[in-house]
């Protein structure tokens, strides 16, 4: 009998990827975003196939993620070891910044988006908003939400992106984010932020009938209650409406 050469995932990924826990991050919400606001792009229907594609890869990154978030959070995470642990917040991590500076770009990029203001070198960034402002005038919003992303959590987090991957070298208080909370907050921040891009690049790709609405600002991946809606124009003047007759 020949042999099954066909790599087997091992068990204890077949078993977390299946399961969900009440607490666990809704990472199903931001793909069905996704693909709500390709639905309702102004593009012909070759450019939303491209685009419905790289939607559903969103998916991929954060079930993937979703695992290694399992296993931190649980309480025999507790007893491995230093190095057993630092592989599994690396693992998270590496697949959040996947999603976020990866799977989320490329979406964006097949509705006529680059944000290349959100990744370039500090040394850059003035240079390349120019460059951003230019082929989309008036967009000074962007902007400065990148800047603010970059200030806040960003940075940060893609410096200790490249030191694990490259040098290993934390002594230059370069953040190694290996606790429980750290985890949870990474994995509320890098969604939020990835949901905004959605929602605001989103928008103005959308046909002119349709809008992305935020129902919840306080609203996190962890929380049932969904952040945004596409709803129709009509939909959208009659709600104003009725909300201001109150």
């Amino acid at each position: 009998m020949a042999e099954d050469k066909r790599v087997r995932q091992p068990d204890w990924f077949l078993t977390e990827k299946h399961s969900r826990d009440a607490d666990d991050p809704r990472i199903e919400r931001i793909w069905q975003f996704a693909r709500n606001i390709n639905e309702h792009l102004d593009l012909n229907d070759k450019e939303k196939y491209e685009a419905e594609f790289f939607a559903d890869r969103l998916l991929d990154k954060l079930e993937s993620a979703l695992i290694f978030y399992q296993f931190i959070k649980n309480d025999s995470f507790d007893t491995k070891n230093i190095s057993e642990k630092r592989t599994i917040y690396e693992s998270l991590y590496s697949n959040l910044w996947g999603f976020y500076k990866g799977r989320v770009q490329n979406f964006l990029k097949e509705t006529g988006w680059n944000l290349a203001i959100f990744f370039c070198k500090e040394e850059d960034f003035e240079k390349e908003s120019i460059k951003f402002l230019t082929k989309n005038p008036g967009r000074e919003d962007l902007v400065e939400f990148a800047k603010k992303q970059r200030d806040a959590w960003q940075t940060d987090f893609a410096n200790s992106r490249n030191t694990t991957e490259h040098s290993g070298d934390f002594r230059a208080c370069i953040n190694t984010y290996e606790t429980k909370g750290d985890a949870q907050r990474l994995f509320a921040q890098v969604c939020w932020t990835a949901e905004s891009l959605l929602a605001t690049c989103g928008s103005y790709k959308l046909a002119k009938e349709w809008n992305v609405i935020e129902i919840n600002s306080k609203s996190n991946i962890f929380m049932d209650e969904p952040r945004y809606i596409i709803e129709h124009a009509y939909e959208t003047a009659q709600r104003e409406k009725d909300g201001s007759s109150k």
